[in-house]
């Protein structure tokens, strides 16, 4: 009889099939012809939405290399540039979201002959840098909405569901900061290494005191993740403000990082399906009407130009990921 198949092996041919199967449904599913008509409306100026967010996803590079500490010196920003871009692909088409995405990230980057462990807790540093960011960008864009003209707009719309989104959304960042500051030993007891769980439960564990022993210890460069994060999230931002404004929507910046965040929330709600499809629609549509955008077609051109940015770089992801899967596999220590 034949060798059994490699459980880790079957796990990964599983996760493909998985991510191959959602970008086909995302494809599908995707009006290609109206995007088509879309791109050809706005011509050239697609570019400056694609440089737009080619800047951003730097910035956000730039925000996860300062976290590798000496480890960086193995990797140059182009490179982690195409892992990150790999990752968050993998990211929005598969059923775990992120986190099959960040995992990937750490696999990869090992191709550069830096240690597993160090992979793994930069990835989870600079997630933790860019959440926080992106929740303290969303709150203050919250704020200035609220205590806009267009206030009256948001209360017909959200009603108190907003003041309570954003009332859980500050302290979930507060319990953030507080998890990260509290100076408590780890415990002595040991988790059980025996199951899988308990394999899975001391990984948590460690990675979890590797985060706050880096924080603790390298405080200026967490900050500096942070700060280089928000950068990111406000770049990213201009995207919507271009489209509104090719699209002949008289919008300010602000605009752009209030739709923008607030549908990245709603995103998140969404995160198991393939590419958010009709989520980002509807959040779409949403945001634009509550900040006074409710022009019939408006929100439809605006997601078909944000889809086309979309496959763009979900294309790019595929050939950086042929470029990188050349290099050989270095064991980590």
């Amino acid at each position: 009889m034949g060798k059994l198949t490699n459980p880790s092996q079957l796990i990964k041919g599983i996760f493909l099939f998985l991510i191959l199967a959602s970008i086909t449904v995302f494809l599908a599913k995707s009006d290609l012809n109206a995007l088509k008509k879309e791109l050809s409306s706005v011509g050239y100026r697609f570019i400056v939405i694609l440089f737009t967010t080619c800047a951003a996803y730097f910035v956000g590079t730039l925000a996860w290399w300062i976290c590798l500490g000496s480890a960086k010196k193995k990797v140059n920003l182009i490179e982690l540039f195409a892992i990150r871009q790999i990752g968050e692909t993998v990211g929005l088409f598969n059923p775990t979201s992120i986190i099959g995405g960040d995992l990937l990230k750490v696999q990869l980057i090992t191709r550069y002959d830096i240690p597993l462990k160090e992979g793994l807790n930069s990835v989870a540093i600079s997630r933790i840098t860019a959440v926080l960011s992106q929740l303290t960008l969303f709150l203050i864009a919250m704020l200035w909405l609220i205590f806009s003209p267009l206030k009256n707009e948001i209360i017909r719309y959200a009603g108190p569901v907003i003041y309570i989104i954003c009332l859980f959304l500050f302290l979930l960042m507060i319990l953030i900061l507080y998890w990260l500051i509290a100076a408590k030993s780890p415990s002595q007891t040991k988790a059980s290494t025996a199951t899988f769980f308990g394999k899975a439960k001391a990984h948590s564990q460690s990675l979890l005191w590797s985060v706050k022993d880096f924080y603790r210890h390298q405080n200026k460069v967490f900050w500096y993740s942070y700060l280089l994060f928000a950068l990111h999230w406000i770049i990213g931002s201009l995207e919507f403000y271009y489209i509104l404004k090719f699209l002949g929507v008289a919008v300010q910046p602000i605009h752009g990082l209030i739709v923008d965040m607030s549908v990245i929330v709603l995103k998140s709600i969404g995160a198991f399906i393939p590419g958010q499809l009709g989520i980002e629609e509807i959040a779409n549509k949403l945001l634009l009407h509550m900040i006074g955008i409710t022009g019939g077609s408006i929100w439809l051109s605006a997601s078909l130009l944000r889809r086309g940015r979309q496959l763009t770089w979900v294309a790019l992801g595929f050939i950086f990921y042929l470029c990188i899967k050349k290099k050989p596999v270095h064991v980590p220590i």
